[in-house]
């Protein structure tokens, strides 16, 4: 592949991966953090994506007013993320990563067919209380570690049944959280800098057409639609995590 094509695959990809995160609440990182890392480093396209992300989720906090209620129900998720992350960090900068992408998408393929043969995974009220400290720490960890918290916390939060613009107010609440305490874990391990602050802003600035553009698809999508186009997306992040792990060498 030419250098010049290479950057057109990366800027498409970008603009999709916008896209698919203002229609969904999430996706972003999953499909722009390998797309960068044909041009940069891993460890470099986790620390420049993090702005994007960080300004998207805020974005999509902030419809309909501040998001108390979220935050009311989901306090204990998002403070055992913050450690989350910073373990998961302290990870990205010593350990190999195939193993645990091939693990998470054996997880999300394994939801996802579960859904599709009609298996209920509703979580109770009783279980919720239960699972959010252990959800949020391990979306915090995988955040850190791989960018990838987005299948964690999507399997949780639809099992929750929640309606479509809580789902993603919620996820993008969280992800708000998740992102500062990333901003500064990476800041901790010297991976934030001029040139990758640079770059971010760079990658923002392309791809707020593509989040626009999302946002109005998801205003237009019916409960039923959402759910079938995130069980839709969650298999694509599967099967991508599974192909990850395989080519992945260190």
């Amino acid at each position: 592949m030419s250098f010049d094509s290479t950057y057109v695959l990366v800027g498409a990809a970008l603009l999709l991966a916008a896209f698919v995160k203002g229609a969904t609440g999430l996706g972003f990182p999953l499909i722009a953090t390998p797309t960068i890392a044909l041009l940069l480093d891993i460890r470099t396209a986790v620390t420049v994506l993090i702005l994007p992300n960080l300004f998207m989720d805020s974005a999509q906090v902030i419809r309909d007013g501040i998001p108390y209620d979220v935050f009311r129900r989901f306090s204990s998720l998002i403070l055992p993320t913050i450690i989350g992350v910073f373990l998961g960090t302290m990870a990205l900068v010593h350990t190999p990563l195939w193993i645990l992408n091939f693990c998470l998408g054996i997880m999300v393929i394994i939801f996802v067919l579960s859904n599709m043969l009609k298996f209920d995974f509703t979580i109770s009220p009783r279980s919720e209380k239960i699972l959010s400290p252990i959800c949020g720490l391990l979306s915090g960890f995988l955040n850190g570690l791989t960018n990838a918290a987005g299948p964690t916390l999507a399997i949780y939060l639809y099992s929750l049944k929640l309606e479509k613009r809580n789902f993603v107010k919620s996820i993008a609440t969280i992800f708000v959280t998740t992102k500062l305490t990333q901003l500064v874990a990476v800041s901790t391990w010297n991976l934030l800098n001029r040139e990758t602050i640079t770059l971010s802003v760079q990658v923002l600035l392309f791809t707020l057409a593509g989040f626009y553009a999302g946002i109005r698809a998801q205003d237009r999508v019916n409960q039923k639609d959402f759910n079938r186009g995130l069980l839709i997306l969650l298999a694509v992040i599967g099967v991508t995590l599974l192909l990850r792990s395989l080519t992945q060498q260190s």
